[in-house]
């Protein structure tokens, strides 16, 4: 039986960024700028590894650091896999993350240099994030339904799975048409979505955590985050009830999500959406058995 269902103190952390603190990106950005700081990088996979984290998938960075996680992380006891950094389309999010794209060409080299660096598999940036002003609101762009299905062959075509970082029921809906492995955070899917997810069993990464840690943060709407964090709760038990699958990944430090403890909040809020341990490590062991280079 595995440890976690024994004594809760084992983790696989689906959705992180290493580099990140939990409360500020533009400090832990100027913390790596000239070169990945190595001890606060080893101190946290130290500290991950403490407090039970066995896995780690990163959805990567444009500093270096998660690739240089990566190639540390076994002396902590960490299985770590990560896309080294994500793409995005020219003009939207993803500049924190990774590395733009203005056309398909361009996609395919950005897949051929993540290669070359050695990813485990490609980020694909499909939509922006929620803006946390509106019910419902995304902020910073993202790709038109039409040019996902050729970037994701592509990705594949290079013998990489596809970990889609999409917000949005139209995006969420044409990345899992054309085949993507997984969906993260997937904030706002309508029953077609939900359905779709079943049906093509792609993994789906809530980060229910990283709507927590909005929750009570001045300057946005008040009320948004628990708003954002109520549906995506309620699409979390309706997905369960479809037999989805559905992994733990917390967005570890993203902004109010701590980059350590984040994944043991992120499992009490999936249990408090009815998942069972069992299925919160069904969903764990098919990102650990997908996403990794072919």
């Amino acid at each position: 039986m595995d440890a976690l269902i024994v004594n809760n103190k084992t983790y696989r952390e689906c959705h992180g960024h290493i580099f990140m603190d939990g409360s500020s990106y533009k400090d832990a950005m100027e913390l790596h700028k000239n070169g990945v700081d190595a001890g606060v990088i080893s101190a946290r996979l130290k500290a991950l590894s403490e407090a039970g984290v066995e896995y780690y998938r990163d959805g990567g960075d444009r500093l270096g650091a998660s690739s240089f996680a990566a190639r540390i992380a076994a002396d902590y006891g960490i299985e770590y896999r990560t896309c080294v950094f994500a793409a995005h389309k020219k003009g939207s999010y993803g500049w924190i993350v990774g590395h733009a794209f203005s056309n398909a060409s361009e996609f395919y080299r950005l897949v051929l240099r993540a290669k070359a660096e050695g990813a485990d598999f490609i980020k694909l940036m499909v939509s922006g994030i929620m803006d946390f002003k509106t019910f419902g609101g995304l902020t910073g762009g993202g790709l038109k339904p039409r040019e996902i299905p050729e970037l994701i062959k592509i990705a594949h075509g290079e013998g990489f799975r596809v970990m889609s970082h999409a917000n949005g029921a139209d995006v969420i809906k044409a990345a899992l048409e054309a085949g993507a492995d997984s969906i993260e955070h997937g904030y706002f899917m309508d029953g077609a979505c939900l359905k779709l997810l079943a049906e093509t069993g792609a993994v789906w990464v809530p980060t229910l955590a990283a709507a927590a840690g909005f929750i009570g943060r001045e300057g946005f709407g008040p009320g948004v985050a628990e708003q954002n964090l109520a549906l995506q709760l309620e699409n979390v038990r309706k997905a369960v009830g479809l037999g989805a699958l559905i992994a733990a990944g917390s967005d570890a430090g993203a902004f109010g999500v701590d980059p350590v403890q984040g994944i043991a909040r992120e499992h009490e809020l999936l249990k408090s959406a009815g998942m069972a341990e069992k299925d919160i490590l069904r969903g764990d062991r098919a990102v650990m058995e997908r996403f990794r280079r072919l």
